[in-house]
């Protein structure tokens, strides 16, 4: 947040410092050509950079043309310096050296094309005024233009050092929130990252009226399986029935493992009837999936009951029928009622 500011001000003062500079410079040398010119473009650029650029670029900091507003800038810096070179006498003006400036600040900002693209325009312009303006030694031009390329290097390389570390921070942030929020061994969300999602949709269909169902599944014998071959195989059992679970949802859906053995699915715009046939989908993903031994699943089904309805409710009655599923003869679909209010029947 406070990076683009800082160079809004840095620009500012940059621009503000070298105009100050530049009218020293006039008054050093008054009877070279274009003084008075030179010194309207001078001052109409520091009261510009102060009345236009700095509220304008205020206004750019938390606008979608932000990036547009600084590289224009920085073209505009080029352009003028560019014009001031032309009034001095050309590319003998010991101004010429500032070229550099607006590509380094570039460097700064800006992506790798940008700031080629900032460097090919300083280099074109001096190169311009190098063949159109009064003739020049060869040594001085040809130092001039190592300077600017030497800066488009610069800038080029640190242009794309940022660029890399911005893709380590997004990647390493990446991976930190999938730490926090998904289980290491299924992939799934886990139980608080499945909890704040539950809130998310039970609010959004409280406010919308829109059906919503909660699915919890639980793996039918699970302490028999890790008894009889042991911790490993019963966590690749786990692992293959989270896969089958993941494979026969929607996009739209969300699955959690909220506990040893037990999972949740958060069907978003999903009536009880819907939520039943993903279920069966499920089942027979889990037919087709090949698990270390033979697992069954029990399921528990809930809805949103109408505006009022807690989402530890909701959870509450999907966990009743799970037991219900499980009190049956596990291996079963338990539905609770859904209500009349979304006009389906049960």
């Amino acid at each position: 947040h406070d990076l683009w500011p800082r160079h809004l001000h840095m620009g500012i003062g940059s621009f503000v410092l070298g105009g100050l500079l530049l009218l020293v410079y006039i008054a050093v040398t008054p009877h070279s050509p274009h003084r008075g010119i030179l010194m309207i473009v001078d001052i109409g650029t520091i009261v510009g950079s102060l009345v236009i650029i700095g509220p304008v670029g205020t206004r750019s900091l938390t606008a979608s043309w932000r990036d547009a507003f600084f590289f224009s800038w920085s073209v505009a810096t080029v352009a003028v310096i560019a014009v001031a070179l032309g009034l001095d006498g050309g590319a003998g003006s010991p101004l010429a050296g500032l070229l550099v400036l607006p590509v380094l600040f570039g460097g700064l900002l800006y992506r790798l094309p940008a700031v080629m693209g900032l460097a090919g325009m300083a280099l074109g312009c001096f190169g311009v005024i190098f063949l159109a303006g009064p003739p020049v030694g060869g040594a001085r031009a040809l130092a001039t233009t190592v300077m600017i390329g030497v800066a488009g290097g610069i800038s080029a390389t640190g242009a794309m050092n940022r660029y890399i570390w911005d893709q380590e921070r997004q990647s390493l942030t990446e991976r930190l929130h999938g730490l926090a929020t998904h289980d290491g061994l299924t992939g799934c969300l886990n139980y608080q990252a499945f909890q704040d999602a539950l809130v998310v949709e039970s609010n959004r269909a409280d406010r919308y009226e829109r059906p919503l169902s909660v699915v919890i599944a639980d793996l039918d014998g699970f302490k028999a399986i890790n008894d009889t071959n042991g911790h490993g195989v019963g966590d690749r059992t786990l692992a293959s029935v989270a896969a089958a679970m993941l494979s026969g949802v929607r996009l739209t859906d969300l699955v959690g493992r909220i506990g040893g053995d037990e999972f949740a699915i958060l069907l978003p715009e999903t009536s009880i009837e819907e939520a039943r046939r993903l279920v069966e989908r499920i089942r027979a993903q889990m037919r087709r999936t090949e698990s270390p031994t033979p697992a069954t699943l029990s399921f528990g089904l809930s809805i949103w009951q109408g505006r009022g309805d807690s989402p530890g409710e909701l959870l509450r009655r999907a966990d009743s029928a799970l037991y219900d599923a499980k009190r049956l003869g596990r291996n079963g679909v338990v539905c609770t009622s859904e209500p009349k209010s979304l006009g389906a029947t049960t």
